[in-house]
């Protein structure tokens, strides 16, 4: 190993010691709930980075902001039949505080399912129960708040197979360029815009963020991923043409896969 890398190791070593609060040096522990649940059922993925077939998740937060945003909620899911349980046991709180405020989170994977179901909340002392359905374009949550649980989205959709999400940001005098990168890519690949109403919360980001002129999202479909290749060579070109070295304009598309080309790092 180098000299380099050691201090780089070293120095990387301090500054997350002097970022974090050592709460039990090495032990966890979880600490009775002590706050309402906010939950919300989307499709999502694994990871970041994961390009996959999207996936049903809860995911669960607490309304209550905490000193160290790395604290977590504890829960045991599993399924019965077409109901799934989910036993609240605790706050989860790490050995070590990354200090920050933010609230305790929790993330259960459901995985390809559809259909209708049940959720059920199990707490100390509460059973709270939803009603679940899964169709093929929207997840519905029915059910009333109570004094433990609350559905934080009662209606959203789901990823449109064979779509993606353009995001287009850049500066005040550059914003033409959003639809003009949209003709160029017409003209060499078929896509067909769509709309999502708004009578429910949509999958995609609604608009890129941080420069001057951030144009809402737009939505379309695309015929095969072998298309959706050639649009990375076509974002490419686009840049090198128009603003190959203008750092305050920004173009991305995400696809309902999770794959993403984003002109920065082209």
């Amino acid at each position: 190993m180098n000299s380099i890398l050691k201090l780089s190791i070293v120095l990387i070593l301090i500054l997350l010691l002097n970022s974090c609060d050592i709460l039990d040096n090495d032990t966890a522990t979880i600490e009775p709930l002590d706050s309402k649940i906010n939950f919300k059922v989307i499709e999502s993925y694994d990871g970041y980075e994961t390009v996959s077939a999207p996936e049903i998740f809860i995911e669960m937060q607490t309304e209550k902001i905490y000193g160290c945003y790395n604290y977590g909620i504890s829960t045991y899911s599993r399924f019965e039949d077409r109901k799934v349980i989910v036993d609240i046991r605790g706050i989860y709180k790490p050995g070590v505080c990354l200090t920050a405020l933010g609230p305790a989170n929790a993330r259960i994977k459901l995985g390809y399912i559809s259909g209708v179901y049940e959720i059920e909340f199990n707490g100390n002392n509460f059973n709270d129960k939803y009603n679940l359905l899964i169709s093929d374009s929207l997840i519905i949550l029915d059910g009333k708040e109570t004094a433990n649980t609350n559905p934080s989205v009662y209606f959203m959709y789901r990823y449109p197979k064979n779509s993606f999400a353009y995001l287009c940001g850049t500066l005040l005098s550059d914003s033409s360029l959003c639809s003009k990168f949209i003709d160029t890519l017409q003209s060499v690949i078929s896509i067909t815009e769509f709309h999502f109403s708004d009578i429910a919360e949509i999958p995609y980001p609604k608009s890129s963020q941080g420069h001057y002129y951030d144009a809402d999202a737009r939505f379309f479909y695309y015929q095969n991923e072998s298309d959706f290749e050639k649009m990375r060579e076509v974002m490419k070109s686009f840049k090198q043409t128009y603003f190959s070295n203008n750092y305050g304009t920004g173009l991305s598309i995400i696809s309902w896969m999770n794959r993403k080309i984003y002109s920065w790092l082209l």
